[in-house]
């Protein structure tokens, strides 16, 4: 077990994989990940999160869809996702059973079903 993974060179990772190493604990990586994808919406979304109506389209304009938590709750998960792949890609677990790339899901919201992009 490679105790104290976050924050570790991938070099460092990929050498432990060469020693032996089969587990990497990754937990505060993933609490970060989800913590970043908050604070990042809340920076791209700022302006809109100080009432529930006003903004810079206009100061009559609502922002429901922006103070709703499930989108920032979507970011942070998004977020979260990306950072997993970027830690299957370090420590070299990515299509190695055979079953291809995972297809792109589709029951999720999104800009396309009218949720904000993240």
């Amino acid at each position: 077990v490679f105790h104290g993974g976050s924050g570790s060179d991938v070099s460092d990772i990929q050498e432990a994989i060469g020693y032996g190493v089969i587990k990497m604990n990754i937990d505060t990586d993933t609490q970060w990940s989800y913590w970043e994808g908050i604070k990042n919406f809340e920076s791209k979304y700022h302006d809109y999160l100080q009432g529930q109506i006003g903004n810079p389209e206009g100061a009559d304009k609502p922002n429901k869809k922006y103070y709703d938590p499930r989108e920032s709750m979507r970011a942070a998960e998004t977020n979260t996702v990306n950072r997993l792949d970027q830690c299957f890609a370090d420590l070299k677990c990515t299509n190695i059973l055979g079953l291809g790339a995972a297809e792109e899901a589709d029951n999720v919201l999104g800009p396309r079903r009218g949720g904000l992009p993240v």
